[in-house]
């Protein structure tokens, strides 16, 4: 049953809305000044709050900005003798949705609340259906990020993604080649939500495609990546994007970067150092250079990829957790396996931001090298 809060001071006026709503069909609560009307609008669920201005104590216009800045959602409908336009303007500022002023007709209120609750209502269901169907999207990517984790001799490695907005624009994957090398990639869509998603599926599906002929050639995959997502996205739907390919018979790595964040290089016997950008972002010209490295990774290397949704996270202050916050907790946790590590990096963006809203889709994948 839908749940109305009357917050009036004048007995008469208030036994009327309580009668008016009460042969509506609506449950109605009376309190009859401003603190009880902040306190009991937090306390239980109400569908519709009828507000006073001019209240005992603490007034109408305070009582909206409390509840609005505690996140209160429902509507909020002032009732009140003011009748100035500087006041219908506060009033509708402070975030409620009708003002009515007094004398006022019981038909034409009782009116005015029936729409606002069709209208929030209608919304209500929108929204619903906009959640299952984010949340179906969810589903179907998390089918697209790899599900296991071929074998690959000399090789430890994992990754992990939590988006922000329910679907991600970041996306990674490692699979087999027929070569026996394993390709792994970490890619970044310029954007969030919905519309990231989109070109991260479809990313996936041309990576896939073209990888198992190009093999080591890193450059060329990332080549004809390149020319498919420039032919079928608009500028803005840029890709950063690492992706390598790692060979267990002699533990080369070759790569190649597409301006994303410089994964980091932890050496066992020398001074860690990172995986620059080679060429643009993938999408944003018609044509990028063939180009690659090749590094040979020692037993203990470790390498971490990551989007910058990590890095440029921030605290309550304003602060990033920045690449040296996440530099030292690398090496401090180097020991880990490459499957604690990424969790222990995004648990360290979590804490470092007091769970904070996320703003960007975090995303990590880490390989380290074994002794053979």
């Amino acid at each position: 049953m839908t749940r109305v809060l009357v917050v009036e001071d004048e007995p008469g006026i208030a036994l009327g809305l309580e009668d008016s709503l009460r042969l509506e069909g609506y449950q109605v609560e009376v309190v009859h000044n401003g603190a009880s009307a902040s306190r009991r609008a937090l306390e239980e669920v109400f569908d519709l709050v009828l507000l006073d201005v001019m209240l005992p104590g603490k007034n109408g216009f305070d009582v909206c900005r409390d509840l609005r800045s505690s996140g209160f959602d429902a509507p909020i409908i002032f009732l009140t003798a003011r009748t100035q336009e500087g006041d219908r303007i506060e009033g509708l500022d402070l975030g409620a949705n009708d003002y009515v002023t007094k004398p006022f007709s019981p038909k034409e209120l009782m009116a005015r609340v029936r729409g606002l609750l069709r209208f929030v209502e209608s919304n209500r269901q929108d929204r619903k259906r906009l959640e299952d169907e984010v949340d179906a999207a969810s589903k179907v990517q998390q089918r697209l990020f790899p599900s296991s984790q071929p074998f690959v001799s000399g090789l430890d490695y994992a990754g992990m993604c939590r988006p922000a907005f329910g679907v991600s624009g970041d996306y990674y994957d490692y699979f087999t080649l027929p070569s026996g090398c394993l390709a792994l990639l970490l890619a970044d869509v310029c954007g969030k939500g919905m519309p990231a998603a989109l070109v991260a599926a479809s990313l996936h599906a041309t990576v896939r495609a073209y990888a198992p002929a190009a093999d080591r050639n890193c450059g060329e995959l990332l080549a004809q990546v390149n020319q498919t997502l420039f032919a079928t996205t608009t500028a803005e739907r840029f890709v950063t994007m690492f992706y390598a390919v790692f060979d267990p018979s002699d533990s080369t790595l070759t790569y190649t970067n597409a301006g994303h964040c410089p994964p980091l290089w932890l050496r066992s016997k020398a001074a860690p150092s990172r995986l620059d950008s080679m060429i643009l972002p993938a999408g944003m010209v018609p044509e990028v250079p063939v180009l690659q490295e090749t590094i040979r990774l020692s037993p203990g290397d470790l390498l971490l990829a990551y989007s910058d949704g990590v890095t440029e996270a921030l605290n309550p202050g304003g602060e990033e957790f920045g690449d040296t916050r996440l530099h030292d907790l690398v090496v401090r946790e180097r020991q880990l396996n490459a499957s604690s590590l990424c969790g222990r990096v995004l648990d360290a963006v979590k804490v470092f931001t007091s769970d904070c809203h996320q703003a960007d889709d975090l995303t990590v994948l880490a390989a380290r090298s074994l002794p053979g």
